[in-house]
């Protein structure tokens, strides 16, 4: 092999690399070199960089911390209306993205999906961050009573839980001044013919495997576990078809859990549209990092801002 002398050495070095790769590693330098690149190719540096942070966002909205805002008042004064908080979605098992669309609207649609293992499943007493089963696309936050296994009975305005009275969380409002009769049936309540809102029937949360007999059981309750769990369900003549085949005995695909708001008085939950199925479960609240007073007008800023909410931990 021939030999190169110290000068072919040095023609050799400073020879122009591929324009491809030249192009490429101008792509991807370093923002100090910036100033040598034309405006395309600037351009295309802002452009992989931002979608470098864009997606980088997504992902951790997708699986590990979400934003989220309160709405409504079923959880006060736990959770107040207008405050914004932060929601660990780690904790029950992060998930990658399973919807794509238009951010702040409803135009999308949804995407395969997986689940990491969770650290552990939601806990009586825990305060859960899940999709509204009968509208996916709202977010709601509620105190988990019952979880899957657990049997929950309401009386005199007290949740028992197999048996033990649970205790009023620390900020709830519960007026014990009024109560439904024992007697009265609510209308609206889940599963139809529970009773009412105070006085609320003995109902088992059911558990991933749990075999259940289809027609010992109320239509409503079994129809809302097996709809949810992603069947297509028929009730005609007493009798139950799921996906097309009469079904007498059910097997439970996932857990389930039973969602009472703090606000008990003006909660609209399990009581009414009955149970969570783990799928829907999102994460737990983190920590309260802003918080407005809508009754306050924005001329008063200084006063609409509840200082004293921001930065503080919600159990």
């Amino acid at each position: 092999m021939k030999k190169l002398n110290n000068e072919q050495r040095n023609v050799t070095r400073t020879q122009p690399e591929p324009q491809r790769r030249s192009i490429l590693r101008r792509i991807f330098s370093q923002p100090e070199d910036l100033h040598q690149l034309n405006k395309y190719h600037r351009f295309l540096y802002e452009v992989k960089s931002w979608s470098l942070v864009l997606l980088a966002v997504f992902f951790i909205r997708a699986g590990v911390i979400e934003a989220y805002q309160i709405p409504t008042g079923s959880m006060e004064s736990t959770i107040n209306v207008g405050d914004f908080l932060l929601g660990n979605k780690f904790i029950f098992g992060a998930r990658t993205p399973d919807w794509i669309g238009v951010p702040f609207t409803r135009m999308g649609f949804d995407i395969p999906y997986k689940r990491l293992p969770a650290l552990r499943q939601p806990r009586s007493g825990d305060i859960v961050i899940f999709r509204f089963p009968h509208d996916t696309w709202t977010k709601y936050v509620k105190r988990c009573i019952g979880a899957a296994g657990d049997t929950v009975e309401i009386i005199d305005k007290i949740p028992y839980v197999n048996g033990q009275p649970f205790p009023d969380p620390d900020q709830s409002i519960i007026n014990y001044d009024h109560i439904y009769p024992a007697d009265y049936q609510e209308a609206n309540i889940f599963p139809r013919g529970n009773g009412n809102r105070d006085h609320y029937q003995s109902l088992y949360v059911p558990r991933k495997g749990d075999t259940l007999q289809v027609n010992e059981l109320n239509p409503d309750y079994i129809y809302n576990i097996m709809s949810l769990d992603g069947h297509d369900v028929k009730y005609s003549f007493s009798n139950f078809y799921v996906d097309g085949r009469l079904t007498d005995e059910y097997v439970v695909e996932q857990d389930y859990f039973f969602m009472l708001g703090d606000n008990r008085d003006n909660s609209y939950d399990s009581r009414y549209w009955g149970l969570v199925p783990f799928k829907y479960v999102m994460g737990t609240p983190l920590i309260l990092y802003f918080s407005l007073d809508k009754n306050v007008p924005l001329t008063r800023l200084h006063r609409k801002i509840r200082w004293t909410r921001i930065l503080t931990t919600v159990s």
